[in-house]
């Protein structure tokens, strides 16, 4: 038997040591700096965060990383922000999480990526979480009607930001994924027997 883990026990929730929560914690802060970066405007929201919940979900699996972004979307949101956090908005926090997790962990963790896996990953959170979940929560909690002209309404200009901005986040992600440092990260502190 090898020494990789079966596909299925990635969906476990591993003890982390010390040094992975350390590594854990500056993740999340570097999502708090790269949210507080973001331009935004009263529709559209242009952020970076994805690239500290990419390196989440490489180096901790889907459980922890959906876990670790949907209540760092509480504390960012209730305590930073200063707004109401919504369950609403969560699920698609925690769907992209799982996302992340689900395309981008391996074993092992020094093994790089290719794009196809990176393109799918990026193309399943554009589509599902950021059009589609994140444009019903927004229509359900900011408008008074729900019906579908209301959803394509707000779904027009979030979908152009989506096609635009797409290429970028594949990039991004694909480069602070795959390079030198992070690999060497992965080899230090995600070795498994």
């Amino acid at each position: 038997m090898n020494n990789t883990r079966t596909r299925f026990s990635r969906w476990g929730l591993p003890i982390l040591s010390v040094q992975q929560l350390v590594l854990l914690a500056a993740l999340i802060a570097l999502s708090f700096i790269l949210g507080r970066v973001s331009i935004t405007t009263q529709i559209l929201r242009i952020s970076f965060v994805f690239l500290a919940s990419s390196l989440m979900g490489k180096w901790f699996g889907p459980i922890w990383t959906m876990l670790v972004m949907v209540l760092s979307d509480f504390v960012k949101v209730t305590f930073i922000s200063g707004g109401t956090w919504s369950p609403v908005m969560a699920i698609g926090v925690a769907l992209a999480g799982l996302i992340y997790g689900a395309f981008f962990y391996r074993e092992p963790q020094d093994q790089k990526l290719s794009w196809l896996t990176i393109a799918l990953a990026v193309l399943a959170i554009t589509v599902l979480v950021n059009l589609v979940i994140n444009t019903l929560a927004i229509m359900f909690l900011y408008s008074p009607h729900h019906s579908w002209s209301v959803f394509m309404g707000m779904l027009s200009p979030r979908l152009l930001k989506s096609v635009i901005f797409y290429p970028i986040q594949l990039v991004l992600t694909y480069w602070i994924l795959n390079n030198r440092v992070v690999l060497d990260l992965s080899k230090r502190f995600f070795q498994y027997k």
